[in-house]
């Protein structure tokens, strides 16, 4: 697999251009495969786990299958957020914050491509959160 070719980015108050649209489409789409072969392997993980039925052997494989349900549902949100991302791309609306409307900026979309927030609308989120109110 060849390395994706990271665009020279615009700066953050402009509109994102067809070359950051594509880098960006590659990423979401490249990322969305593994979640779905991680995914795949935790599920195929809880199947094929035949342990003897004991007690003991019973409750070690309880929990590990709670823990693999953990990271499934951790990776089948993480697969929504991208899908969900990859919904806006084609609908013309990606890439900015679905709280304030702003453009997000070009460096925390290439850390995180399916984010949906501003970093500065995300912070106020989390505060919010922490002082139990609901924005």
């Amino acid at each position: 697999m060849t390395e994706l070719q990271k665009p020279e980015f615009l700066g953050d108050e402009e509109d994102f251009n067809e070359e950051e649209l594509a880098y960006f489409k590659a990423r979401l789409v490249t990322e969305r495969d593994a979640v779905k072969v991680k995914l795949s392997s935790k599920v195929q993980q809880m199947a094929n786990d035949e342990r003897p039925a004991d007690e003991l052997d019973q409750a070690g494989k309880m929990a590990d299958q709670a823990f693999l349900l953990r990271l499934a549902d951790k990776e089948r949100k993480k697969l929504e957020q991208i899908e969900r991302a990859l919904r806006k791309l084609a609908d013309g609306e990606y890439g900015y914050c679905e709280g304030t409307d702003e453009i997000i900026r070009r460096k925390r979309l290439d850390s995180r491509p399916w984010t949906r927030y501003s970093i500065e609308h995300k912070e106020e989120l989390e505060r919010a959160k922490k002082q139990g109110r609901n924005p």
